[in-house]
């Protein structure tokens, strides 16, 4: 799994510098999340399939690639013809962290025991932002086991204020004395 990561970063990575040359960062992520999306695990299957003829395989790239940059064309057929189509997402999503974080945009995954309304989502982002000196793209989720407070992921460190941790670390303090 880790080489694959890595490989997908080293393709993000090369198309980042592309895309900065040819000042279409923007471009190539949406074009990169729209394959990446319209792609199915089944026709990916299919792109792989070595019963295939290769030609047609090149071909079908071709034609889903039709009215999207050279640069983009370029990489799904490569990717195909070295039987690395499958990395497609895991590329789209490093592709897209690469740009959010060379822009200062910090991912940041919030869990709460209860479900936040828009409003109070906003005013949870504005003061992490504010506290964090970063900006945030902020995804939600609910888990009622955390009683109370929020779990906050940025990037790789975790901020756990809920009242589950906090009863651990009580029950652990009570343990020790």
């Amino acid at each position: 799994m880790a080489l694959s990561g890595s490989a997908a970063r080293r393709y993000a990575e090369a198309l980042l510098d592309l895309g900065r040359t040819d000042n279409a960062i923007e471009a190539y992520r949406a074009s990169l999340d729209d394959l990446a999306a319209a792609l199915s695990p089944q026709a990916i299957r299919a792109l792989r399939d070595p019963s295939v003829p290769m030609t047609q395989r090149l071909a079908a790239i071709e034609a889903i690639t039709t009215g999207r940059s050279k640069a983009i064309r370029s990489l799904l057929l490569l990717l195909e013809q070295r039987d690395r189509i499958a990395l497609l997402p895991a590329i789209a999503r490093a592709y897209g962290d690469l740009v959010d974080r060379s822009a200062g945009i910090v991912n940041a995954k919030l869990t709460s025991a209860v479900p936040l309304d828009a409003t109070e989502q906003r005013a949870v982002v504005e003061r992490l932002e504010k506290s964090s000196g970063h900006r945030l793209k902020a995804t939600f989720t609910v888990d009622e086991s955390l009683i109370g407070g929020l779990q906050i992921q940025l990037g790789d460190h975790l901020v756990d204020s809920s009242v589950r941790a906090q009863l651990s670390a009580l029950r652990q303090w009570l343990a020790g004395n």
